[in-house]
C-alpha cells in the first residue's frame, strides 16, 4: 500500500514539474489550479484584475509559451474596442493557439457579436495571427492575415460584414464557384429557383459598382458562364480571354468577349488594357 501511495505521489509529481517550471507569480499571475485531462495538462491563471485564463499543453510548458501567455493575455485585455469574456490557449507543437471569446465587439457603430457565433481564433509563433470566420446571413467569411493592430483587424471584418458580395470578390473566387453548383444542384432538385433566391445569387456572384446586374443592362451573365471561366482559370491560371472564348464555343455555351472580360475584371483583377 505504501508503495502504491509512493508511486502515486511520484507521478503527481512528475506531472507537475512541467506546469511548475514557469515562474508566474513574478510574472504577475496567480496559479489556481493544474491537473490533466484526456492526456493533456491544463493550467487555470488569474491575472491581477482577477481575470482567468486556461492554458492547455502536453508535456511539459516551455518558458517561452509561458512568456507568450502572459504577454497576450495583456495586449488582449488592452483593447479599445473588444473586450474579453474569456480567453484559452493550447500549445500545439511549435505553434501557440489562442481561442478569444469577446463579452462585447463594436467598432464605428456595428456590433461584431452576432457574427462572431465561433468567438476569435488567433496562431501565435514568431508572430500572431488570425483565422476565423465571420457570419453575415447566408454568408460565412473567412478572416485570415497577419495582425498589425486591432484598427485594422476591425476595418477588415467591417468590410467583410458590410458588404460580403466584395469581400469574398477580392479574396475568395472559388467560393462562387461552390455556390454555382449549388445553384445548379438546386434546380435539378426542384427544377426552379426563385426569383429572390436568383437574384441574390447573382448579386453575390457579380455586383459591379452602379452598372447594374454584371454591367449590361438588364441582362445577367448565365451562371453557366461564371462557373465555366472559373473553372478554366483554376485549370490553367494563365489562360487568356481568347482561350476561354474558344473552348466555350467548343462546347457551345454562348457568351460575349465582353462577359468574359468582365468576369476576369471582377474575380481576378484581370483588366483589358486595350
Amino acid at each position: 500500500m505504501k508503495i502504491k501511495i509512493f508511486l502515486i505521489s511520484l507521478f503527481m509529481l512528475i506531472s507537475a514539474s512541467g506546469v511548475m517550471a514557469y515562474d508566474w507569480s513574478s510574472a504577475g499571475m496567480q496559479l489556481k489550479e493544474s491537473g490533466t485531462a484526456e492526456d493533456e495538462n491544463f493550467l487555470i491563471l488569474s491575472d491581477s484584475s482577477a481575470n482567468e485564463i486556461k492554458v492547455r499543453f502536453v508535456g511539459e510548458l516551455d518558458d517561452k509559451w509561458g512568456e507568450a501567455v502572459v504577454k497576450l493575455n495583456k495586449q488582449f485585455r488592452t483593447w479599445q474596442y473588444m473586450k474579453v469574456a474569456k480567453l484559452e490557449f493550447f500549445v500545439n507543437g511549435n505553434t501557440l493557439e489562442i481561442l478569444v471569446i469577446p463579452s462585447s465587439f463594436t467598432y464605428s457603430g456595428l456590433n461584431f457579436m452576432p457574427h462572431i457565433p465561433a468567438g476569435l481564433t488567433f496562431l501565435y509563433d514568431y508572430d500572431l495571427r488570425y483565422n476565423f470566420r465571420v457570419t453575415k446571413n447566408d454568408f460565412f467569411l473567412r478572416i485570415n492575415d497577419r495582425f498589425i493592430n486591432e484598427k485594422f483587424l476591425c476595418q477588415r471584418m467591417k468590410e467583410a460584414v458590410d458588404d460580403p458580395v466584395a469581400y469574398m470578390k477580392k479574396r475568395e473566387p472559388e467560393y462562387f464557384l461552390r455556390k454555382l453548383n449549388e445553384l445548379e444542384e438546386a434546380q435539378a432538385r426542384t427544377e426552379k429557383v426563385s426569383k429572390d433566391n436568383f437574384e441574390k445569387l447573382t448579386r453575390a456572384l457579380l455586383y459591379y459598382q452602379n452598372t447594374g446586374f454584371l454591367g449590361f443592362g438588364n441582362t445577367s451573365v448565365k451562371p453557366q458562364v461564371i462557373k465555366r471561366v472559373i473553372e478554366l482559370k483554376a485549370a490553367t491560371p494563365a489562360i487568356t480571354k481568347e482561350k476561354i472564348k474558344t473552348q466555350l464555343d467548343s462546347e457551345k455555351i454562348k457568351v460575349t468577349d465582353k462577359e468574359i472580360q468582365l468576369i476576369l475584371d471582377i474575380f481576378y483583377n484581370e483588366f483589358d488594357e486595350k
